[in-house]
Formats: structure tokens, C-alpha cells, sequence
């Protein structure tokens, strides 16, 4: 087999190779004769059909599908010869006739990844966040949950600061009632509308029953498009007004969250899930440091457009599936995060070969028990786990991005700061 290669673009390829011609005649000639043992011609017994007969009427089609698998098998075969990081084929079509005798010949137009320079991390500095978990932490957590497990119950009277009111609203925005038909409905808790201070004010004091025209800025971020960010007059009614209590942290409350042992295990088990959370925060703050760091030295890199294409595809798909949506997003809306995500690989895929790194094993048990503590049955999730090997697969790859972040901290510059817990995860 030969192989030429041109340079048609930074990063194109146009690849001619040649095949022997008796490589292929003699798999066509196996081809038939398997298929002359197999077809069944009217006039002739099984297996008996005589091999010009089977040329004549399957010699074309056997002989188009021998050079189609010819073409892909030799073409991965020269891709090796030639030591090249194809990133896609754009074009593979034969440069002579199917008919001719004689050596045969293909051309195909790829896409290659760019040799990347030397990565030297040594001149990188990043701040490693050190903070620990407070007394005062475990007690946020716990006043939050003491907030989930608030029962509220209808009062009959005007409401007050620490109340949820619930009303129906229709708006009139620009001589233009929002909604046009019925009405919106909301239930807020007065004290706790920052971002919607006129709304709270004409709440106060309201009762169930009790109707008011108000004027009402909303706020940019309003869920309702054709109401944010505008003034209109609202026709409102207090439907009912609801009061609660905090429940009290005792044993009764911890074993509202499955734990025995009262509120000291209580306390243990929610640092135990601050620590967790800080070590995943801090962890998250280096790596979007480290790689927010790599993808701007290495920004002029040029990219494959066909691979930045392909993982834009998949980002706007996973988008899709996520958000519940029928129809996929444009992928043009894909295509710069797409590449940032491909350079960042294609970097930290380049700087685990250099620097040989394997995925350590001890290290995917590890991750794999981190992952598994989280839920009620760990045994049950880790069985899942080694079960699935795409899912075993996502958490090597995480293990070996890991790895290689270690890396890039031990040879560059390093410097603690600390923080506190809220600071830490503040990103």
C-alpha cells in the first residue's frame, strides 16, 4: 500500500492511497465463490450455479462493496503508517474507476488536530482556598432545614412581616392586560422579597378577602417576560394569609430526617456534609482556575471545525434532553463553548500522554465510595456503578481530569488563602 499526504489548509489533509490490485481481485474472487456455494439461479442445483454465471450477474456489486470496506480498512491503516490525530474524514471517494484492473486507488480529505507546543504549567499561579466548616456553618444548615420543615396555617388577620400571603393578580402593562385571560396567582413571604420591595409593602396589612389597585415595578429577572422590567397597574386580591412557627430542634426534628441518635448525631451528620460540600467547592474553584488558566494560553491553538461541529451537536442535544425541550436548540448557539470544551481536552488529554499518567485505579474506588455516600444504600449505588460501564467510564474520566489537575498544581505556583466556609464556596 502507498500513501502520499498533502498539506491543503492548517489543519487539512488530503491523503491519496494506492492498494494493490491483486489484493483486491482476490477478495472479490473469495466474495463470489462464497456466494456462488449460496445462491439459489432457476436451472441450477444449490452450490452448482458455475462461478462466470455468478460473475456476470454479482461481479459489479461484490466488487463495489470489496472497495468500499478496502477504502475504510486501508484508510485506517495509513492514518497509523502516517502517525496522524485525525479529527474527521470530510470526504472518501475512489480517484480511479471501480471497473479497472490494476492497482486501485482512493483519496480522502481529513481534518487533523494541531500539534500543540510545549506545555510548561511552571509559570501558572493559582490561590487554593483554605477554610473549615464552623460551629456557626452547622447552624445555618440546620436553621435551612428547620425552614423546609416549616407548617404553615391560615391566620385571620392582616398579614405581617413573616407571613405568606397568597393573592391573584391581573396587570395592565402598557394598555395591555397581563394574562389575557384569568389571572396570576403568587405566594410570597413578606420580609423575604428583596428583589421585589413595592410588592411586599402593599402586602402588609392585607387580609384575606381584601382587594387593591397598586402600582408595580417588577424586577428584570420576572418569570413573566411581558411583565419584567415593567410598571403596571395591578387589580389585586388577598386570597388568604398563612402564619407558621420554626420547629424545634430536638430529637423529634432530627428523626424527621431519618436519624437516630437525636440532634448531636444530627449536628455530626450535617458536618460531616458541609466538609464534603467544601472539599467539592474548593476542588471546583481550582479546576475552573487551572483550566479557565489553559484555555486562555493556549487560546490561538487552532481547532478542527468538524470536532468543535460534532461536540456542539452533543452539547445542544444534552441541552434539549435536559430542559425537556421536543426540538433541539441551534447549534450555532454551542459552537464557542463547544470549542472551549474541546481545547481544554485536547490540552489536558496532551498533557496526560506526555507525562505518562494512567488512571489509578485506587483512585476511581475512592471516587466511586465518594459518589456512593451520598445515597441511603452506598453498596447498592457502587454495585450500580461497576454494573454500567458507561457509567464506570465517567468516573475514570473524572479520576484521570483529577489526576492530571494534580499535576498542574504540583508544578506551578501555589498559594493558600483562607476563607471562610461561605467564601470557599462562592464561586
Amino acid at each position: 500500500m502507498q500513501v502520499s499526504v498533502e498539506k491543503t489548509g492548517d489543519l487539512e489533509r488530503r491523503m491519496t492511497v494506492q492498494v494493490p490490485g491483486d489484493d483486491i481481485a482476490s477478495e472479490v474472487a473469495s466474495r463470489l465463490d462464497e456466494l456462488r456455494r449460496q445462491v439459489r439461479l432457476k436451472g441450477f442445483r444449490p452450490g452448482k450455479v458455475p462461478l462466470n454465471v455468478v460473475r456476470q450477474r454479482y461481479g459489479k456489486q461484490v466488487r463495489e462493496e470489496v472497495i468500499g470496506k478496502v477504502m475504510e480498512t486501508s484508510l485506517q491503516e495509513a492514518i497509523g503508517q502516517e502517525k496522524m490525530r485525525v479529527a474527521g474524514v470530510s470526504r472518501l471517494e475512489p480517484s480511479s474507476g471501480l471497473e479497472l484492473e490494476g492497482d486501485f486507488e482512493f483519496v480522502a480529505e481529513l481534518e487533523v488536530f494541531p500539534e500543540l507546543p510545549d506545555i510548561d504549567v511552571s509559570g501558572f499561579s493559582f490561590e487554593r482556598p483554605v477554610a473549615e466548616v464552623a460551629e456557626s456553618d452547622v447552624d445555618d444548615m440546620i436553621d435551612t432545614l428547620r425552614e423546609q420543615r416549616r407548617e404553615w396555617e391560615e391566620v385571620d388577620r392582616p398579614a405581617e412581616i413573616g407571613d405568606r400571603v397568597h393573592l391573584s393578580y391581573v396587570a395592565d402593562a402598557d394598555g395591555e392586560r397581563v394574562p389575557e385571560a384569568g389571572h396570576h396567582e403568587l405566594a410570597p413571604t413578606l420580609g423575604k422579597m428583596p428583589s421585589f420591595p413595592d410588592l411586599e409593602a402593599a402586602l402588609l396589612g392585607t387580609g384575606a378577602g381584601e382587594s387593591k389597585s397598586v402600582e408595580l415595578t417588577f424586577p428584570d429577572d420576572y418569570r413573566y417576560p411581558s411583565l419584567a422590567g415593567k410598571t403596571a397597574t395591578l387589580e389585586l386580591t388577598t386570597n388568604k394569609v398563612e402564619a407558621s412557627d420554626l420547629p424545634e430542634v430536638d430529637d423529634e426534628f432530627a428523626a424527621l430526617f431519618g436519624i437516630e441518635g437525636g440532634v448531636e448525631q444530627l449536628r455530626k451528620d450535617v458536618r460531616k456534609n458541609l466538609e464534603r460540600e467544601l472539599r467539592q467547592g474548593v476542588a471546583n474553584r481550582l479546576k475552573s482556575a487551572v483550566t479557565d488558566k489553559l484555555g486562555e494560553h493556549f487560546s490561538d491553538v487552532k481547532l478542527p471545525r468538524s470536532s468543535i461541529l460534532q461536540e456542539a451537536r452533543q452539547m445542544a442535544q444534552q441541552y434539549a434532553q435536559q430542559s425537556g425541550q421536543e426540538q433541539m436548540p441551534p447549534v450555532e448557539q454551542f459552537m464557542g463553548p463547544a470549542e472551549k470544551r474541546l481545547r481544554l481536552g485536547l490540552v489536558m488529554g496532551e498533557l496526560a500522554r506526555r507525562n505518562e499518567i494512567t488512571i489509578d485505579q485506587d483512585k476511581v474506588r475512592a471516587k466511586l465510595e465518594e459518589i456512593a455516600e451520598t445515597y441511603e444504600d452506598p453498596n447498592q449505588i457502587i454495585e450500580i456503578y461497576r454494573a454500567d460501564e458507561r457509567l464506570m467510564d465517567q468516573v475514570e474520566n473524572i479520576v484521570l481530569e483529577e489526576q492530571v489537575l494534580d499535576l498542574i498544581l504540583d508544578q506551578a505556583e501555589v498559594t493558600d488563602k483562607s476563607m471562610s466556609f461561605k467564601e470557599a464556596l462562592d464561586t
